[in-house]
């Protein structure tokens, strides 16, 4: 019983200290640095490549109500 007691302990001892480290990465948020700096790399791609498909989009369909292609 006091191996099991040890053992989770150790565990939550383990656990709550990788849960600090984390929270220690983060940045304050008076610091600033712009509307994009909460964004990963990652998601940076990802929105950029969203507003690429929007304007396509709107391009298309600008174009369509023009007349310039017909579907």
């Amino acid at each position: 019983m006091d191996d099991e007691l040890d053992s989770l302990r150790e565990k939550s001892t383990r656990a709550s200290s990788v849960y600090d480290d984390l929270e220690g990465d983060e940045q304050p948020e008076s610091e600033g640095g712009g509307l994009l700096s909460q964004y990963t790399s990652s998601q940076k791609l990802i929105l950029a490549l969203l507003l690429l498909i929007d304007i396509v989009a709107l391009a298309c369909v600008i174009l369509v109500v023009t007349g310039t292609i017909a579907l």
